[in-house]
């Protein structure tokens, strides 16, 4: 087997959590390796949707001019079935983007290429990690030709959620929660938007699936389109995917506020979706690897969660990291910091998504939150603010703070800007 050299780390996955973290640490100095297995462009399963959380990363690495140049619409407004409100200002940034993935993660891997210190290959396959003694060293790369071995004293998945680091370190399970849900879409064009462009959700259901609660949305995108999805409750899985296109248009037509768009827009791409998304916070880090996004964490994507959690990772990772030398003896210090900042970053919006937040509050105490959200506008842009990551998501996302705010607690102190 061939080497194919040293470096200083190895990042599994070539999408926004790993070329964010491959320009931040190549922009200090670090010689970095990045191995995705797809050929780019090309798409992958996902809602797109993205806030100023992500735009913020990627402004500090220099990387988000050509995002901002893509002709999607600015989306100012969320509108769910839950919470109704505009996009904070949040660091210069109000509103959210919706972007093919095969067009964002194309010019992401594009800037990355021109990085000095990163050397990317694609259409590459990462088949084992490599040990010494008790750490992770390396990995064993597959690019269909033949294996090569690369080496490094770290080693980080940015892999996704069936990401093959996380399994080959045996990366221990924190919160387990099984599938909520089971979404699909599609792209129109065609589709009407509103004077002030917004991201949109509404309610349904599917009763003679057995689904109590179904949901529809539709993002404006770019190039003309709008992604369209429907999901239900995952207990409705198995017999939706019997028919998907038939299921999928018959559960629009049961949500008038939806389909009064669609039916006078034009389906442009085949449905695409899955039930498969498990809800886990895995363990971030050890000795020589460190798992970012989907790999250390997946939720399901009704609270548009994803992106931002990838960017927001890789670059609490990066900060840490910036404090060592890749052969200091203080990497794994680093990690163990990154670890507990990742985990407190993301289990306010991990509970709240997975219902675990809910279920540790009376009933009567959810529902009183609820209304409030719906008749005190403050509340309601403190929430859009929390899931944007305008403001700690504990300020909202707590036992403690649910029934505070139920009780009728002041919002006042909580900067939304």
């Amino acid at each position: 087997m061939k080497e194919l050299g040293r470096f200083d780390v190895i990042i599994v996955g070539a999408r926004i959590a790993g070329t964010i973290t491959a320009a931040a640490l190549a922009r200090r100095g670090w010689n970095v390796l990045i191995v995705d297995r797809a050929r780019f462009p090309s798409s992958t399963l996902s809602t797109h949707l993205f806030f100023s959380d992500t735009l913020r990363v990627l402004r500090e690495l220099d990387l988000v001019e050509p995002i901002l140049a893509v002709d999607a619409p600015r989306l100012r407004w969320l509108r769910f079935p839950y919470v109704t409100a505009r996009f904070p200002q949040h660091d210069g940034f109000d509103f959210a983007l919706c972007i093919r993935r095969e067009v964002l993660d194309t010019l992401l891997v594009e800037q990355l290429r021109s990085r000095t210190g990163v050397t990317l290959l694609t259409q590459a396959t990462v088949k084992e990690v490599v040990r010494s003694q008790a750490r992770i060293s390396g990995v064993v790369i597959d690019d269909g030709l033949q294996r090569w071995t690369a080496r490094a004293p770290l080693v980080i998945g940015a892999d996704g959620r069936n990401s093959i680091i996380a399994r080959s370190v045996g990366a221990g399970i924190e919160s387990r929660v099984p599938p909520l849900f089971a979404w699909y879409y599609t792209y129109f064009v065609g589709v009407p938007i509103d004077p002030e462009p917004a991201a949109l959700a509404f309610r349904g259901d599917y009763p003679e699936l057995g689904a109590e609660y179904a949901a529809a949305f539709l993002f404006p995108c770019d190039g003309g389109l709008t992604l369209v999805g429907y999901g239900l409750e995952h207990r409705a899985f198995a017999a939706f995917r019997t028919d998907v296109r038939r299921h999928f248009f018959n559960g629009l037509r049961r949500i008038p506020d939806a389909w009064e768009r669609v039916t006078i827009a034009r389906q442009v791409a085949p449905i695409r979706g899955t039930g498969q998304l498990p809800n886990f916070l895995r363990q971030a880090s050890g000795p020589g690897w460190a798992l970012v996004g989907d790999a250390g964490c997946h939720k399901d994507p009704h609270t548009v969660q994803g992106m931002g959690d990838a960017a927001r990772s890789a670059w609490l990772l990066a900060q840490e990291l910036a404090q060592s030398d890749p052969e200091d003896r203080a990497l794994d210090q680093a990690l163990a910091r990154y670890a507990r900042k990742r985990d407190q970053d993301l289990r306010p919006m991990y509970d709240f998504t997975t219902f675990q937040l809910r279920s540790r509050v009376p009933e009567d105490v959810w529902e009183q939150f609820e209304e409030r959200t719906r008749l005190d506008p403050k509340l309601a842009e403190l929430r859009v603010a929390a899931m944007v990551h305008a403001v700690n998501p504990a300020v909202v996302y707590t036992p403690e703070r649910v029934q505070a705010i139920a009780a009728g607690a002041s919002l006042d102190g909580h900067d939304t800007g």
